[in-house]
């Protein structure tokens, strides 16, 4: 099913969300701070690239990909309707979890209100990997949580992508994601992996 989807931010994951999702066919929106900046010429026309406040208006699917240090401020200028989902596909990688937070993912969802949906996925994955969802033909391993009618939704955008997702269960579980996500972390860059793979799964686990 086609979709209309915000990417807010056009980093490496932003842009790559944005380019695979456009590929799929669904419309893509881009919001940046500065959209007159021509450092996001390379998007258009393939997107829509639009103030931060105006990326929603049409979008149901809001995917927030920036650093997790600029959550606070960017989750306060969301305009999003009741019915809304947010992916957070954001990282605590080089600043702590903020105070009073299991995880980054229950702090963005802290400040959303409760008729808007909240979902982990994406963060799993190198930014290269994650506008085709495979590496060498293998459907990479995609691991998601959050609420129950948004997860569905994620889990099929993230299918269409090409991705294998699992879906790991509710809030409770957005742990789980993104300690699936320190794991990539570590060995991409403190082990010397590099970023040129992912996880799969081998054998019956339906």
């Amino acid at each position: 099913m086609e979709r209309t989807i915000a990417v807010i931010g056009a980093g490496p994951v932003g842009r790559a969300l944005a380019g695979g999702l456009h590929r799929v066919g669904h419309e893509v929106i881009v919001g940046v701070r500065n959209p007159g900046d021509p450092k996001h010429d390379g998007l258009r026309p393939t997107v829509h690239v639009v103030g931060i406040g105006d990326a929603t208006a049409e979008a149901r699917l809001v995917v927030l990909a920036v650093p997790a240090d600029a959550l606070a401020s960017i989750v306060s200028g969301l305009r999003l309707e009741a019915g809304t989902t947010v992916i957070d596909a954001t990282n605590a990688a080089f600043s702590p979890v903020p105070a009073g937070f299991e995880t980054l993912g229950h702090f963005v969802a802290s400040m959303l209100e409760p008729d808007i949906g909240f979902v982990k996925a994406f963060n799993t994955v190198g930014a290269e990997h994650l506008g085709h969802g495979e590496i060498d033909g293998q459907r990479l391993f995609l691991p998601i949580a959050g609420d129950d009618i948004g997860r569905a939704i994620v889990a099929d955008v993230a299918d269409s992508l090409g991705f294998a997702v699992v879906e790991v269960g509710g809030r409770e579980a957005i742990s789980l994601v993104e300690n699936h996500a320190r794991l990539w972390i570590h060995l991409a860059i403190h082990r010397g992996w590099g970023r040129a793979f992912g996880f799969t799964t081998v054998g019956d686990h339906g």
